[in-house]
C-alpha cells in the first residue's frame, strides 16, 4: 500500500523508529550534535528528533521483550505485564504444538487485560 494522495499531493508515510536508533540519536545529542544535524543525518524532521529527545528518560528506561525492536507508543506497566503474560501463554501453546491465529491471540490478550 503506497502513500495516500491528498488533493494531488502525496503525503509522507509514517516511519517507525527502532529503539536502538532512538538511543543512538539521544547519545549523539548528549555528545553535542545539534537537532538539525541529527534530522538531516537520519532523514527525519526536527520535530521527530525533538520528540525523541523529550522522551529520552522513558526511552533509556525501556527494556523491550525479546524480539521487540519497535515500540510505537510508550506503554504503561500494566500493558507491559499483560504483554509478558501473553508471551508466556503463546510460548506454552507453541510448545504444545497448538495452532494459534491472530483472533485467538487477540481474545487471550483481551481476557488477560
Amino acid at each position: 500500500m503506497g502513500p495516500k494522495k491528498v488533493s494531488g499531493k502525496v503525503s509522507a508515510q509514517k516511519k517507525m523508529m527502532f529503539i536502538e536508533l532512538k538511543r543512538e540519536i539521544i547519545e549523539k545529542n548528549e555528545q553535542g550534535v545539534r537537532v538539525a544535524d541529527l534530522a538531516r543525518q537520519y532523514g527525519r524532521s526536527t520535530s521527530t528528533i525533538c520528540t525523541v529527545l523529550k522522551q529520552k528518560e522513558s526511552i533509556k528506561g525501556i527494556t523491550p521483550d525479546k524480539g521487540v525492536t519497535i515500540i510505537s507508543k510508550l506503554r504503561s506497566s500494566l500493558h507491559e505485564k499483560m504483554e509478558k503474560l501473553l508471551m508466556v501463554w503463546v510460548t506454552e501453546k507453541q510448545l504444545k504444538g497448538d495452532t494459534l491465529t491472530q483472533g485467538i491471540i487477540c481474545e487471550k490478550a483481551r481476557a488477560i487485560f
